[in-house]
């Protein structure tokens, strides 16, 4: 079965990676990125020009833009990937900077108003599949915010499971520990600067305790994703995939 799948985060890592993957494997595409610009390098790209893609430009955590999205939406689907999501850092105590509300909003919030307003676009049976984290299954210092968000999605991710089975929709999360994009990058880089360590040095002993010894690829997650959303995917629902053991940093 193939059809169209609408993807969020779809700009960039993880998102445009699973673009590709499902435009290969022959499935017509919507993507929602963040920017005009981000926009019109998608439209640009073979794969989407190949695939008819429909590509769309608003930001996730505004309200008033993802109500209009939902309420002019016409296209039948055959899934969702909810892919965007944003990390930012602050303890408790940590007065100048709480992040609390801007992650909540386009790692939570978002994904859970999607699915209410397209959900009468969704295909019977069709596929549902949510980008978690390794931190929705464990803490880590300094990341309340962001772990509250990937904990509630993988909360959803059940839920929803048991919803719509009954209808044929599956639903499940795929949950990557480190993986080679931009965003990590930068992640690993503010972590090593903070504790006084070179960038690179700092990125091989994270991923020592792996057990693969390196970080997963955009690739290697995009591939997860077109599993879960393919027919072969049809008994599987409810399931939080860990992809690699998690290197805490406290």
């Amino acid at each position: 079965m193939t059809g169209r799948v609408l993807i969020t985060g779809a700009g960039r890592g993880i998102g445009l990676s699973i673009a590709r993957v499902l435009a290969r494997d022959g499935f017509s595409l919507a993507l929602v990125t963040k920017s005009e610009s981000s926009a019109t390098r998608l439209r640009a790209e073979r794969f989407v020009v190949d695939a008819d893609a429909i590509v769309v430009a608003f930001d996730l955590a505004d309200d008033a833009a993802l109500a209009d999205f939902v309420t002019k939406w016409r296209e039948p689907l055959w899934g969702i990937v909810h892919n965007a999501g944003i990390c930012a850092t602050a303890t408790l105590a940590d007065c100048e900077h709480d992040p609390w509300r801007e992650v909540l909003a386009v790692n939570l919030e978002a994904p859970y108003r999607l699915m209410r307003g397209l959900l009468p676009s969704l295909a019977r049976p069709g596929r549902i599949v949510t980008i978690g984290s390794q931190l929705s299954v464990e803490g880590r210092a300094g990341y309340g915010a962001y772990c509250a968000s990937k904990f509630g999605l993988i909360g959803l991710t059940k839920c929803w499971a048991k919803e719509l089975g009954r209808e044929g929709v599956t639903v499940n999360a795929v949950c990557p520990g480190w993986v080679d994009t931009e965003m990590t990058g930068n992640d690993v880089a503010r972590i090593a600067a903070e504790m006084g360590r070179d960038a690179a040095s700092f990125k091989a002993e994270i991923a020592d305790p792996l057990e693969l010894k390196r970080f997963n690829t955009p690739e290697e997650v995009a591939e997860l994703v077109a599993f879960l959303m393919s027919d072969k995917s049809s008994g599987i629902t409810g399931r939080a995939w860990l992809m690699q053991t998690i290197w805490n940093q406290q």
